[in-house]
């Protein structure tokens, strides 16, 4: 089995005919001309090379050259020692193997951080890896050097007589290696060689061949001959799977490989986990029962890979009907405690919210094979299990697995006929019936957990004015009223159904909130169990009333409390219109807005005003991370930001918000927020990680691309997507402006400290206006290298000339009127590439303003000002003082309550300038600059 992920790049590799001054003075070793020419070039560029008919970096021929001293420089000056040739594909790790060069440039290298297995950008391009390349030249040496720094010992991913004889030369390697004792040569060599084996050789050979070993564990991977043999996904793959548990039987090693395996599993990569998943999953399948010690510890692990969310489709449901048949196959139930089992639901409870698949299925066949634990009702309680979908049902019931079949049903009718009390619910019943000083302590202690695990927003609320909303508990009152409901028309969405809502006689009322609980005027469904209806406040505003579980109580007042913010009422935002709660719910009205942005674009949206909407979502971004201290978002997605009736973009859902202690830039908490729509840093939510606001900035550049590209996500689909997130692999193939790319890869950078503040983002040039970018393009005509262009180094014109593309230069005179452009050529004539074109532009926009108004610069050259920032972009031109001041952000206030003055009629809720109270608590005024 191969472990790192081979991709053969087949290109025609063309001859390079000069060799560019750089290298040039690297090869004739003149160190002084080579620092001169560096400061006006990049390090880590690609320059062509005749000698070696490759593009390469100053670095690699420093070391192909064995330049001892320029190779020293370079690395003091932090060069990329990871950047990758153009023709050949070699990284500089390669060209030490391949030319020969000293082991001193290869320990260099590797102190310098070169990747020893030649990963660039998480990808290996060339088809051979370094440790490869350096058996296929007999460089022990470097073998060893590149072992101790990780290099994976492994063979090639193809199959031909080349790949074959440089496999045969990495396994004599290993063997050389192992003879003479180095570290753990003698155990990987067994690997080269069950690799090779397995791509020649039948099973029943290779069976024969590694019988002796086949639990030996590979030091690097921690995967065992035998896992490897279980995993092949070839045509032969049944074949070894079967002769595998074969093995296990015959040998009586089933418990030794199960016990092995579950002790091992945290030591696996995230990529080699779901291997030994599989391998087990067959393994179970062979068993009556399974020992408890080994689901107590076994279960864990796989509920915590489930968290990471980085599995693929196939993947997701092994795991799941792993877990499955753990729980059917395990008979000492009654030994698992609370914990566990709350555990265990809470992991698996996500699944059964999801589209249905195979793994939704499974995950109630899971739940139906804990119905018979001791804390089963406390547990459905919690997650809100009440009742098995139809569709479900169904689907098992045209199923060949009995077994699941059975559970369903089993698990429907204990639903709905619940057992009697258990123990646990017993003695939840005594706890009631405690002393009530002993109670109200209690639950004290609990509201302190809450507060621990969610970092409340309300510091800016009096803590009289919560403490009276969390103890006025208002009894929804289901009444049945002959009159109609006040209501001001707004929205145009709604107006069938609010209507017939005025009109209904049986609603529930809590507080002053009207709403009826079926589902037609139910308008969304979340996986928590929350709920959104249609409702009307007493006063005739239209409202959506959010209802959430008890349970959740924390989550839903934390909402409140940023929404109740004086600063949070704002243009932008989802508008606060009431709070009311019950014994059983508390019920947050809000601003009814028409539709979701994922609604929203699945409708053909023109390319304005999609750039609007993207205004406004980092408008809205920018209001919460202007706050003192700032407001972390940490859900932003397409279902969290609705537009309202006039089309304005309002961020919605503060549930998981966070606001920053004074004076921090972090909060360490779990990772939170909703799948393919977190940062990559959120991913693992089970892991403390420092809360940044940069974190919303990944996720609102994946809300851009989304929006931009009508309903892409740049990490890929739902099967692959925080996998691509966590590695940093995007495609923003749906998006052609160029300026909106630069944007979008600057927000979802997979460091976090390399993205921009969304000021920065506000300031970007994807926002500016057409007379904002001519102002550029004149500003860069008139910078040194443009203005003097004859003088300028011809790399770099050509340079720019291809950042820009040839359709925006060639024969750009052209487009111009003759006679304007015969009237400057008389002053000396201009170069028919990007910078004569430029300095054309600034020329004519200063000395003939009058034609200058009759030509629509942006129209005639409708790519030019995205190849040009680019270009000035990546060669540090931005940062110039004579260019810094177009990227200042213009004076907009978005995050004070003083926009609202620029709010419109339609922008205010009927009533909303009379006061906006919380049902059942004191009204707090609101006040409208008109």
């Amino acid at each position: 089995m191969n472990f790192l992920k081979l991709k053969f790049v087949q290109k025609e590799i063309p001859i390079i005919k000069e060799t560019h001054q750089i290298i040039r003075f690297i090869i004739s070793n003149k160190p002084h001309k080579l620092k001169l020419l560096l400061k006006k070039n990049d390090i880590n560029g690609l320059y062509p090379c005749k000698e070696l008919n490759d593009e390469v970096s100053p670095l690699i021929a420093a070391v192909a050259f064995q330049r001892e001293g320029i190779f020293s420089f370079l690395l003091h000056e932090a060069a990329n020692p990871n950047t990758c040739s153009r023709n050949h594909l070699q990284s500089t790790l390669h060209y030490a193997s391949f030319y020969r060069v000293p082991i001193f440039y290869v320990h260099q290298l590797l102190a310098a951080k070169a990747d020893p297995n030649g990963v660039i950008n998480n990808q290996m391009i060339f088809p051979l890896t370094p440790l490869q390349a350096a058996a296929f030249n007999d460089r022990d040496d470097i073998a060893e050097a590149l072992i101790s720094a990780g290099a994976v010992v492994m063979t090639c991913a193809f199959t031909s007589p080349q790949h074959d004889a440089i496999d045969d030369k990495v396994s004599k390697m290993m063997h050389r290696l192992a003879s003479k004792g180095f570290q753990n040569c003698s155990k990987l060599r067994i690997f080269v060689d069950l690799d090779i084996a397995v791509k020649q050789k039948s099973p029943e050979e290779v069976f024969q061949l590694f019988d002796h070993v086949m639990l030996l564990e590979n030091p690097q991977t921690h995967l065992s001959v035998l896992d490897i043999m279980l995993s092949d996904s070839g045509q032969r793959e049944t074949e070894y799977r079967s002769k595998g548990i074969k093995w296990l039987k015959d040998k009586h090693k089933l418990n030794l490989y199960i016990e092995g395996a579950v002790e091992n599993f945290t030591n696996l990569s995230i990529e080699d986990q779901p291997v030994v998943v599989q391998n087990l999953h067959s393994v179970f399948c062979t068993l009556t029962e399974i020992p408890n010690n080994i689901s107590l510890a076994f279960i864990p692990k796989l509920l915590e890979l489930l968290s990471t969310k980085m599995l693929n489709h196939k993947l997701l449901e092994f795991v799941v009907v792993a877990l499955y048949v753990i729980a059917q196959k395990t008979k000492m139930k009654d030994d698992w405690d609370w914990d566990f089992i709350k555990n265990f639901g809470s992991g698996i409870s996500a699944y059964i919210n999801t589209n249905h698949s195979s793994s939704t299925d499974y995950a109630y066949g899971i739940f139906a094979n804990l119905a018979s634990t001791e804390h089963a009702n406390r547990m459905f309680t919690s997650i809100g299990l009440t009742s098995v979908p139809v569709e479900i049902l169904t689907v098992a019931e045209m199923r060949m697995d009995d077994n699941l079949k059975k559970s369903l049903r089993h698990l429907q009718k204990y639903l709905i006929h619940p057992s009697p009390a258990s123990d646990d619910s017993i003695s939840a019943d005594k706890e009631l019936l405690a002393p009530k000083k002993k109670k109200k302590k209690k639950r004290k202690n609990k509201h302190q957990e809450q507060n621990d695990e969610l970092h409340n927003a309300s510091s800016d609320l009096s803590t009289a004015s919560i403490q009276e909303s969390v103890s006025s508990e208002i009894q929804p009152v289901i009444t049945t009223c002959s009159k109609e409901h006040k209501w001001v028309q707004i929205s145009e969405k709604w107006i069938e159904k609010l209507e017939k809502l005025s009109k209904k006689e049986d609603v529930v009322k809590v507080g002053s909130i009207v709403f009826v609980n079926n589902d037609e005027f139910r308008i969304a469904k979340g996986s928590d169990g929350t709920e959104v209806f249609l409702g009307l406040r007493e006063d005739g505003t239209e409202v959506a009333v959010k209802r959430m579980s008890r349970s959740n109580y924390q989550v839903l007042k934390n909402e409140e409390s940023f929404l109740r913010l004086p600063k949070l009422d704002h243009p932008f935002i989802v508008r606060y219109m009431d709070f009311a709660e019950d014994e059983n719910f508390g019920y947050l009205a809000l601003q009814l807005c028409e539709c979701t942005l994922d609604e929203f674009l699945r409708d053909d949206v023109p390319e304005e005003q999609k750039r609007k909407l993207v205004k406004e979502v980092l408008s809205s971004l920018s209001v919460l991370h202007g706050q003192t201290p700032q407001i972390i978002h940490r859900d932003i997605k397409p279902q969290n930001v609705l537009l309202d009736v006039c089309g304005k973009a309002r961020l919605a859902d503060f549930g998981i918000s966070r606001r920053l202690p004074i004076g921090q830039t972090s909060l360490h908490t779990k990772g939170a927020g909703t799948k393919c729509w977190m940062a990559r840093e959120n991913i693992d939510e089970d892991v403390d990680v420092p809360c940044k606001m940069s974190a919303d900035i990944q996720v609102a550049g994946m809300l851009t691309y989304y929006i931009l590209s009508g309903g892409h996500h740049p990490f890929g689909k739902k099967i692959e997507c925080e996998y691509n997130v966590y590695r940093g692999q995007y495609s923003l193939q749906h998006v052609r402006d160029v300026i909106a790319k630069n944007l979008i890869e600057w927000m979802i950078n997979k460091n976090p400290k390399e993205r921009p503040r969304v000021k920065d983002c506000l300031a970007h040039p994807f926002f500016w206006s057409r007379l904002r970018k001519i102002e550029y393009l004149k500003s860069i005509g008139n910078e040194e290298e443009v203005r003097n262009y004859r003088a300028t180094d011809k790399c770099l014109l050509d340079e720019l000339d291809r950042d820009v593309g040839e359709a925006s230069w060639k024969d750009w005179k052209q487009k111009f009127p003759p006679e304007l452009v015969q009237k400057m050529d008389g002053k000396g004539k201009y170069s028919e590439n990007t910078a004569g074109l430029l300095r054309f532009i600034r020329n004519l926009l200063e000395h003939y303003p009058e034609d200058a108004e009759h030509i629509d610069l942006m129209a005639t050259f409708p790519h030019l000002f995205g190849g040009v920032y680019v270009f000035a972009k990546n060669k540090g031109w931005n940062s110039r003082v004579s260019l810094r001041r177009m990227f200042q952000e213009e004076e907009e206030d978005v995050t004070s309550g003083g926009a609202m003055k620029m709010l419109s009629l339609e922008d205010r809720a009927p009533g909303f300038s009379v006061p906006v109270q919380e049902s059942g608590g004191p009204p707090h005024s609101v006040t409208v600059i008109p």
